[in-house]
């Protein structure tokens, strides 16, 4: 009996693993998409909002999914705290640290990578430009991404549970 609990719960595990990796790939069209949107929010705020741009990350933060809620506020603290902290190199560490909490890869963060430069530096039409260039680059690879995550997402959840059974085959 101890043996079928253990092999049923290794079972779990690692389905469980296998279900985990899956809805990364399932979550990363999502986010994408979710910030192409927060990126037209920005867009509004520069363009016919005219807001600061301190005011306007604060804004797109309030309206958007919650992992890049922390980004945009992030990259908003960190200039409010140092004064001599331009905002291309808040926009770098921004995006260093949504790197390593959300499931964009090093693809997707280096499209957002140039707007560091622009944003607060040039005038308001080359500002909606960039982040207008920078929407179609993400949809381009939102669309990449749903292409890939279809297979990939029912092949780890199959992974997962079939290297469970290939473990409780192999130990007893």
């Amino acid at each position: 009996m101890l043996k079928f609990t253990g092999a049923i719960l290794v079972i779990v595990v690692c389905g469980l693993l296998g279900n985990d990796i899956a809805r990364g790939y399932a979550q990363r069209p999502r986010l994408l998409r979710s910030l192409q949107t927060a990126l037209q929010f920005l867009q509004t705020e520069i363009n016919y909002g005219v807001t600061p741009l301190l005011a306007a990350l604060k804004k797109v933060a309030a309206l958007t999914d919650p992992q890049l809620a922390a980004f945009f506020l992030l990259v908003r603290d960190q200039l409010l705290l140092s004064q001599s902290l331009s905002f291309r190199e808040a926009w770098e560490r921004g995006l260093k640290d949504l790197g390593r909490y959300s499931v964009l890869g090093p693809r997707e963060l280096e499209l957002l990578l140039p707007l560091g430069g622009i944003l607060g530096c040039s005038d308001r039409e080359d500002q909606v430009k960039h982040l207008l260039l920078t929407c179609q680059q993400l949809k381009e690879a939102e669309m990449r991404e749903r292409e890939r995550s279809g297979p990939n997402e029912r092949l780890w959840r199959y992974l997962g549970f079939l290297l469970g059974v290939m473990l409780i085959l192999t130990f007893y």
